[in-house]
């Protein structure tokens, strides 16, 4: 394969991969919209059903929030019937997130089709392509993660390098 045609298949997977961020960023903007909570909680519902009951740190640290912020997360989710914090019966200090019944039904409700429909898609794929698939997206996933750490720590977006200086929320736009 000459090297045009590689970077030419390389920029079409980085624009699939930029693609899929937005159209998973719509549907999770229109669930969120649906079941009433706003992306940070959903942010901590999907770190919870992907990744099992977790303590409010580690929800905080799966879901890349303040523990805090994390915490005013729980309490929305809990008022709102989602989530619910359950004490662990050999530690009485260890308190773990777990959904709801309810967050398991709108779960279904919300993704059961698009999980099917994935699992569909990918039916006609061999166990080695499988792999590949996964390894690219884990892959993928630790590379944007680490990026947003580096923007949100300032060490990408260098004033004086053509981009705009950080502006807070109080500062007037243009």
């Amino acid at each position: 394969m000459s090297k045009d045609v590689w970077k030419s298949l390389v920029d079409e997977v980085q624009v699939a991969v930029m693609q899929l961020q937005n159209v998973s960023d719509a549907v999770d903007e229109a669930a969120a919209a649906r079941l009433g909570v706003n992306r940070t909680d959903m942010r901590c519902m999907g770190c919870v059903f992907a990744l099992g009951p977790m303590t409010a740190g580690e929800l905080a640290g799966a879901a890349r929030l303040s523990p805090s912020a994390a915490t005013i997360a729980i309490d929305r989710l809990e008022r709102a019937g989602y989530a619910r914090r359950v004490r662990d019966v050999n530690d009485r200090r260890r308190v773990t997130v777990v959904p709801t019944p309810q967050a398991e039904y709108v779960a279904q409700a919300v993704w059961g089709q698009l999980s099917e429909e994935d699992e569909a898609g990918l039916a006609g794929h061999t166990v080695g392509e499988l792999i590949l698939i996964r390894d690219f997206l884990r892959a993928t996933v630790s590379r944007h993660a680490r990026q947003a750490d580096r923007i949100r720590q300032g060490e990408t977006l260098a004033e004086g390098n053509g981009v705009p200086p950080v502006r807070d929320a109080e500062t007037p736009q243009p």
